[in-house]
């Protein structure tokens, strides 16, 4: 080696300190959500650009140097029933290594909005979460041109060595239920929240946390939004939805607002409510069928009694009257010479309908069978449409409703006061 020349080990050195110096210095401290100024500065420094829309938005024009990966393409449509579960392990590595990403770069990811969730929990699964941004906005924010050149990575050799699997099971979320430590976050929309929703969950709609410009609210709206749903730093928070998606922004925006303790129900609603044996509550207003227009029978449906018909029909052997409400109801006071079969305990022990023969045994038992005319009586129109539908698939074709007041209660297990 001549005296003149510099030796590689120097070279490489110095190479490294220029790549190192070009990245900018405060990119560490930056929230996981940049600002447009924010990411044109990243990107003039050297971070790896992910574009996760689809490709063809991403042939329209995309953010210069950025790669293309849709998010979709980490995930697998629908699995048994559940959509958007992470794609197998094997298709992370051939993707991310494909697009020339390696544990230690700084990433800036984008899509339409402030809050591309599957993506980020995608990339937080693989290892890549604490250096990866998140262009808030998304490529609208983008205040330079846009290039319709296709950028192609150079492979790297990704291996999922360091995943950070932040999903847990319906089991897991199951044990946060009613705990005091836990806020279990909803990020359906409130339609699809009050048709059925996990026990205690808290309605947290994911696209109330944008604004109109795609952008992330600021943070006082969202500190606000949060606390009134009991969503505090001290508290651990479940973020689960219909399919994975809204809960994953969801996510994504806790963490952005510095929220550690958050975990995503991934499988979310389509697992838990197609289990019978999982709780749930409907935020919808019950029902009554009282002042309905049907109020003479027809030979298609049944008739809507008042009190009087009520009291006239109970005298009649060929009458019976099931009074559908739990027992403890029914004893603390019910119509005289009505019987009592809950309407729940035609269910088995994991929540589905007892076979007929089951059925038929428990309504006979109480005196009710398909020679007689049945009336209804109960306080909820869940209640009397599911026994209604019961009878009717055993074959009885004479049944009557009461829903309404009645005077002149006989006590069964204590008398009034």
């Amino acid at each position: 080696m001549s005296t003149g020349s510099i030796p590689t080990v120097l070279l490489a050195g110095a190479f490294s300190a220029f790549v190192f110096a070009t990245i900018p210095s405060y990119a560490a401290d930056l929230p996981i959500i940049v600002s447009g100024e924010q990411a044109k500065e990243l990107a003039a420094g050297g971070v790896k650009i992910v574009d996760v829309r689809p490709a063809a938005a991403y042939a329209k024009g995309h953010i210069p140097g950025a790669v293309n990966l849709p998010w979709q393409a980490l995930n697998v449509s629908e699995n048994d029933g559940i959509r958007n579960e992470f794609a197998s392990d094997e298709t992370f590595e051939k993707l991310l290594s494909a697009a020339g990403l390696s544990y230690g770069d700084t990433i800036l990811i984008y899509d339409t909005n402030a809050l591309p969730g599957r993506a980020y929990v995608a990339f937080e699964y693989a290892g890549l979460g604490d250096k990866t941004h998140v262009l808030d906005g998304g490529v609208a924010a983008w205040t330079g041109e846009l290039s319709a050149e296709e950028t192609k990575a150079k492979p790297t050799a990704f291996k999922l060595d360091r995943k950070n699997d932040i999903r847990v099971d319906k089991a897991y979320v199951a044990s946060k239920v009613g705990a005091t430590g836990a806020v279990i976050i909803d990020g359906r929309n409130e339609d699809a929240y009050e048709d059925g929703h996990i026990p205690g969950a808290q309605t947290l709609p994911a696209a109330n946390l944008l604004t109109k410009q795609a952008t992330l609210q600021s943070e006082p709206v969202l500190t606000a939004l949060l606390n009134s749903k009991g969503v505090t730093p001290d508290r651990e928070v479940v973020s689960y939805c219909g399919s994975g998606v809204a809960a994953a922004n969801n996510y994504l925006a806790l963490r952005n607002l510095g929220y550690k303790n958050v975990v995503l129900y991934d499988a979310s609603w389509d697992e838990w409510s197609r289990d019978p044996r999982a709780g749930q509550q409907v935020s919808l207003a019950n029902y009554t069928f009282e002042g309905a227009p049907l109020k003479d029978k027809t030979k298609d449906g049944p008739a809507f009694l008042d009190e009087a018909a009520v009291k006239a029909a109970a005298s009649d052997p060929n009458v019976v009257i099931i009074d559908v409400r739990a027992p403890s109801d029914y004893a603390a006071g019910h119509i005289p010479g009505s019987v009592n079969v809950y309407w729940d305990s035609t269910f088995g022990p994991e929540r589905v309908l007892l076979p007929a023969e089951k059925l038929k045994e428990l309504y006979a038992a109480a005196g009710v069978t398909p020679d007689k005319r049945v009336i209804l009586f109960t306080r909820g129109g869940l209640q009397l449409s599911h026994t209604f539908t019961v009878l009717t698939l055993l074959g009885y074709q004479n049944v009557d409703f009461f829903t309404g007041k009645f005077e002149g209660w006989e006590n069964g297990a204590y008398k009034r006061t």
